[in-house]
């Protein structure tokens, strides 16, 4: 049951058999779904299929093309209203027809991105996240992209509900699955933790830098022009914007650095999982560095 994947699984099949009762639900789905989610190998394939399969109806040819002609038509519009040419129907027809091929075409691809969503193997592997949650096994993340979430909310194919059997306390069969790990785990270094710690900090620095600006250079034309010369105190804004971009750059550097670890340390746990350890469920940060595209 070791896997190779490039990427890290949700949840491993030595996470899923540490639990019986997980493990029976667990082939009960692959009977009937048609495909073996204990097999880390086949997971992990058809996961990027799948993957790579929605990624092309989502960013494809059809959502290219429906995005230029909408742009065009947008455009059109514009140059019909600035310009108030004679023939009306010349300058309304032909971007109205553009603008409703672009909203004909984002429809079509978000359909049919739907529709591979419920591929039969992927709506199997929601139900086996949803059991490993239910029985306490480790999950180490749920993909966005799995369950159709693009930003917040629940998403278009969120987990099912499932309620583990009585008798299955929370989080016993994660600590099954931890006692049964045949391959240890790398240690988190200490630069990953404190990624951790301020990988959401900062990210307005630029936003309040450019206030201050805009205040202070408000306030010294208000002292030009009115003959104020208390608004001249308005400068001290301009170094305080200045300090805030520098510390935001400082930020932003001293995170750019700690992220090539974590995600080294990211692929260390994709190793330890694919030698048969079982990985415990990632902190949000880290789950992040799993979403965003490399």
């Amino acid at each position: 049951m070791n896997n190779t994947p490039s990427d890290l699984l949700p949840v491993s099949g030595n996470a899923l058999t540490a639990h019986p009762q997980l493990d029976t639900t667990v082939r009960r789905f692959s009977s009937l779904y048609g495909l073996d989610y204990l097999d880390d190998r086949k997971v992990g394939a058809m996961l990027a299929e799948r993957q790579a399969d929605i990624r092309r109806t989502s960013y494809g040819a059809l959502v290219w093309v429906s995005s230029l002609a909408g742009t065009s038509g947008f455009i059109w519009f514009l140059w019909a209203g600035l310009s108030k040419p004679e023939n009306i129907a010349v300058a309304i027809g032909p971007p109205a027809v553009l603008i409703v091929l672009a909203v004909a075409g984002f429809v079509r691809a978000y359909r049919q991105a739907k529709r591979q969503l419920r591929h039969p193997h992927l709506e199997g592997y929601r139900h086996v996240l949803a059991a490993a949650l239910a029985h306490g096994a480790p999950v180490t993340h749920i993909p966005d992209w799995l369950i159709g979430r693009n930003g917040s909310g629940e998403g278009a194919a969120p987990l099912p509900s499932y309620a583990a059997p009585v008798g299955s306390p929370a989080h016993s069969g994660a600590q099954n699955a931890r006692a049964g790990a045949s391959a240890p785990l790398p240690p988190k270094p200490q630069a990953v933790a404190e990624y951790e710690r301020i990988a959401d900090q900062g990210g307005s620095h630029d936003e309040i830098g450019c206030l201050l600006v805009i205040g202070a250079a408000v306030g010294v034309g208000t002292g030009f022009t009115k003959d104020m010369p208390v608004a001249f105190a308005a400068g001290i804004l301009a170094p305080v914007a200045i300090w805030f971009w520098v510390a935001g750059y400082r930020l932003g550097k001293r995170k750019s650095a700690l992220e090539a670890g974590a995600r080294e340390y990211v692929q260390q746990l994709t190793a330890a999982q694919a030698s048969g350890a079982v990985v415990p469920e990632l902190s949000p940060q880290l789950r992040k560095l799993l979403d965003a595209p490399r």
